[in-house]
């Protein structure tokens, strides 16, 4: 009689082995770290920029009550800022778009009087719509979350069909300001995002060199960054006004990608130039035939539409009144690529809002005029875009102000209770968002299948 073969080994759960990571300690103390950042100023001014602009024509033209829609709008500038000016251009345009969009469905669906459930299924189908696009177009920061709180600002009602046309045009003309002033800098400095990637690139290498041959991490980053400065070039090189400057950065990147990886053996006749070494430029629509294949899209988008209904739903139940900050929380949480940083995420937002609720409260219970309420704002988004990449909770702390301050260019708001319904929405939602981390997972092919 033939040996029974063993028994096969029990394939472990995937909702227990993430459920066991997101309660790893290590996760907290990942929250607490701060990173280091470079080149925020610009982009901090830019944004601080658009903000400003689009707040003083609202008042220039008499229509201060369209101020938080316009500033809305603005928001598109947060998206490219460190890409090429021609990649930027077309990320601009396409995020624009989708604001307007998302912004301009929920507005009608509010004015048509549908149910608060059915606007909130919307959002949070805007909300996976949203993410898997930035997911496949690599867009980076923020990604999905600031389609959602345009979407979300959408449902400020009642709202007759005159009040959406007026604020879907003040919200577009808010959106072509942030497209101008994003793309402002090519008059001046057209290969300025080429050089600090470059720049960046030579950066990542030299940390690399000086923390020794098995500092596996800090190598596998500089050639991230040495792959991101090649795109940037691409970009450039294709370029009549900044082909000849792309050539000269093609020869420095060379050099700091040959300090990493050492000079080859043997120098090959006929060697190719390092700007013809360069890869082929990327379009978005590039990375949307690219990223179409690879797998991980597909369940971000389903995760944070799951995410968001649920939250959504929760915070009706729950008797609060903002339930479209919980689905802004959940997609907020549900951005990173990882359970390590989602968890992270949850807790720098949660915990960075609750405290960023306690000061804005005297902010709003001040009453201040409209123009130093636009300078609290602009203040407050020049201060986020200098801290969020150094620390995303801390940017919280900045981040809430700013956006209760926004709301309340709209119309009168309770201090009070603004302020805890934003707390208890987003730590609401960033719970939920957690949870769909732990829960929402790939169907497991069988062995036959």
């Amino acid at each position: 009689m033939p040996p029974s073969s063993p028994a096969p080994s029990p394939v472990p759960s995937p909702v227990l082995t993430t459920a066991r990571d997101v309660l790893d300690p290590a996760h907290l103390r990942a929250a607490l770290r701060v990173n280091p950042a470079d080149a925020t100023i610009a982009a901090a001014l830019r944004v601080g920029a658009a903000a400003a602009v689009v707040l003083a024509l609202s008042a220039a033209v008499g229509r201060t009550d369209l101020a938080a829609f316009a500033s809305l709008g603005a928001l598109v500038i947060l998206y490219g800022r460190y890409e090429p000016y021609r990649r930027r251009a077309s990320l601009l345009a396409a995020v624009a778009a989708v604001f307007v969009v998302a912004f301009a469905l929920t507005a009608s669906l509010t004015a048509a009087g549908a149910p608060v459930l059915v606007v909130l299924a919307v959002v949070a189908l805007v909300a996976g719509l949203a993410t898997a696009l930035c997911t496949l177009v690599r867009t980076g920061p923020p990604g999905a979350s600031i389609v959602v709180f345009a979407a979300a600002g959408g449902m400020v009602g009642p709202l007759a069909w005159s009040d959406v046309a007026e604020r879907g045009v003040a919200f577009a003309l808010g959106a072509v300001v942030a497209w101008l002033i994003g793309m402002s800098g090519y008059l001046v400095r057209p290969s300025a995002p080429a050089r600090l990637a470059v720049r960046r690139a030579a950066d990542a290498v030299r940390r690399a060199l000086d923390a020794g041959p098995e500092a596996a991490d800090a190598a596998a980053s500089a050639r991230a960054a040495i792959d991101r400065a090649r795109d940037a070039l691409a970009d450039d090189l294709s370029h009549r006004r900044t082909r000849d400057t792309a050539r000269v950065l093609a020869a420095e990147l060379a050099a700091v990608a040959a300090a990493l990886d050492g000079p080859p053996a043997a120098e090959p006749s006929g060697a190719t130039a390092p700007a013809d070494a360069l890869p082929p430029r990327r379009r978005l629509r590039d990375d949307v035939r690219s990223g179409w294949r690879v797998p991980g899209w597909r369940l971000a988008g389903v995760r944070v539409v799951l995410a968001s209904v649920v939250a959504g739903g929760a915070t009706l139940a729950a008797g609060l009144s903002h339930p479209a900050w919980a689905q802004l929380g959940a997609t907020a949480t549900l951005q990173g690529a990882s359970t390590r940083h989602a968890v992270v995420r949850a807790l720098q937002r949660g915990g960075g809002t609750v405290l960023g609720a306690l000061l804005a409260w005297p902010l709003l219970e001040a009453h201040l005029s409209f123009a130093a309420t636009c300078a609290v704002v602009v203040v407050l988004q020049v201060v986020t875009e200098v801290v969020v990449g150094r620390h995303y909770g801390l940017a919280m702390l900045t981040i809430t102000p700013m956006a209760l301050l926004m709301t309340s260019l709209g119309g009168a708001v309770d201090p009070a209770g603004i302020a805890a319904s934003r707390a208890l929405d987003t730590v609401l939602g960033a719970v939920v968002g957690v949870l769909a981390v732990v829960l929402v997972h790939p169907r497991r092919r069988t062995a036959a299948g």
